[in-house]
Formats: structure tokens, C-alpha cells, sequence
């Protein structure tokens, strides 16, 4: 179990290492469902939980100073009690959404207790011109948020599997089934949250394009990603097939402004 509850820690981490490789995207449920199925040797159960989650939180992202729930905290120790379980996705959607809205004020935390001093360190390193200085207040942050992310799950996991057991045993039939109906709802919620995100008025009929293709003509997602691959490469072919005069127009125009 202590090895266990160590690999839980290290997904957790590797989860929120975008301070050393970027945003990778490995802090997303579908990549972090596979690491702890590895980690826990269940990698099919980890894909299949993974996936589950990812759809459940695609619209979960941070947007100015907005902190949403914490999808790593979320998908790592929902995917990993429902692995050491033996149970599905809707008992990692049962503890994943919980523990990530909680993991969230954690969040919050770090950005009002221990980022503001980083800050502070690295602003003195600019006044002073010092690359150094500032370098290691970033890597200082990062490090402590990854230190700290892993041990919150590593623990969760360590103390709470027989708690969390016995609450999933406690659980009734009608609501254990009322969640299995809700894993299958949360999809379109989640896309629902990301076209709030993305929709605009000028990308509002090719949603509705995609609708139509799927509604009507059958035609699976696969080749509707096909047809979108094809109408985005149009668009960007679109000024080779413009008239030649359309363009030295534009120019004039261009030029009548100075």
C-alpha cells in the first residue's frame, strides 16, 4: 500500500510538471488515467476511468484569475481508488469531482500564501537585473507546487482507501445507478462548458455544421473531423485562389490611408 500510495504521489507530480516540460497537457485526466493504470498495473481500467473523467472535465480551465476545481487531484485519486477497487467510471466520477473542488482551495491557497513571496523574490532579481534570481524564484514556486500536489494525493490515498471503501459500500443501488445515468450525461456537459468557452457568432454555424453532418447524414465523427481537416486547409489555401486584382485593390486602399 505505501508503495502504492508513492506511485499516486509520482502521477500526481508528473501531472503538474508543466513547470519543467510546459503545458504538455499531462495534467489532463485522459493522460494521467493512463499513468496511474500503469503505475497500478490496471492500464485498461486507467484509459477507460481516464477517458470517462476527460470528458466529464474538458471544460474545466482556468481563465484569468477564475481557480477551477483541480482535474489533477480529481482524475489521479479518482482513477486510483477505482482501480484498487475493482470498481468503474462512476465510482472515480463519485470521488473525482469532490475531491477536485477541494483540491481547489488548495489552489487557491498556494496563489495567496505562497506565490506572492515568489513574486516579490523574483521582481527584486529584475530590479537588480539578475536573471538568476528570478529563474529561481520560478523553479522554487513550481517545485514547492509539485511537492506539495504529490503528497496530498500520495496521503489521500494511503489514509483514506479503507474510508473511501466503506463510503462506496454505504452507497444505495438507486443512487450507485442514478451516477452510472450521470457519467453518461456529463459528456455533453462537458462540451457543453467548452463551446461557452469557445463558441462565438462566427464559429457558430460550423457547430451547427457539425450537427447536421452527424444528425442527418450519419457520417461518425471520424469523418467529420476529416471534413473539418479539409475545410480548414481550403480556408488557408483561400488567397492563392483570390484574383490578382482583388489584391493590388487592397494595396491601393492600403495605401490611400497614409
Amino acid at each position: 500500500m505505501l508503495l502504492q500510495a508513492f506511485l499516486v504521489g509520482l502521477a500526481a507530480a508528473i501531472g503538474r510538471s508543466d513547470y519543467l516540460l510546459g503545458t504538455a497537457m499531462v495534467e489532463r485526466p485522459i493522460v494521467l488515467g493512463a499513468i496511474v493504470g500503469i503505475f497500478l498495473g490496471d492500464i485498461p481500467t486507467g484509459v477507460i476511468v481516464g477517458f470517462q473523467l476527460e470528458l466529464a472535465f474538458m471544460g474545466v480551465w482556468q481563465v484569468g484569475a477564475a481557480v477551477p476545481p483541480n482535474v489533477i487531484v480529481g482524475s489521479v485519486l479518482g482513477t486510483a481508488f477505482a482501480i484498487t477497487m475493482g470498481a468503474g467510471p462512476e465510482t472515480a466520477l463519485t470521488i473525482a469531482m469532490p475531491t477536485a473542488v477541494l483540491a481547489g482551495m488548495f489552489d487557491s491557497l498556494m496563489y495567496s500564501v505562497v506565490t506572492p513571496p515568489m513574486a516579490v523574490w523574483a521582481d527584486r532579481g529584475a530590479e537588480k537585473d539578475d536573471p538568476k534570481t528570478i529563474a529561481a524564484a520560478m523553479w522554487t514556486n513550481g517545485i514547492l507546487y509539485i511537492i506539495a500536489l504529490g503528497l496530498i494525493c500520495g496521503v489521500a490515498f494511503y489514509v483514506g482507501n479503507d474510508a473511501v471503501q466503506a463510503l462506496i459500500d454505504a452507497i444505495p443501488d438507486w443512487l450507485t445507478n442514478g451516477l452510472t445515468i450521470a457519467t453518461g450525461i456529463l459528456p455533453a456537459l462537458g462540451f457543453a462548458q467548452l463551446m461557452s468557452i469557445l463558441s462565438t457568432k462566427e464559429l457558430s454555424f460550423l457547430f451547427f455544421g457539425g450537427f447536421l453532418l452527424s444528425a442527418y447524414l450519419n457520417i461518425p465523427t471520424i469523418g467529420i473531423v476529416a471534413f473539418s481537416l479539409i475545410l480548414i486547409g481550403i480556408l488557408n489555401m483561400a488567397h492563392i485562389f483570390m484574383p490578382a486584382s482583388a489584391a493590388v485593390a487592397k494595396e491601393v486602399d492600403d495605401d490611400n490611408e497614409f
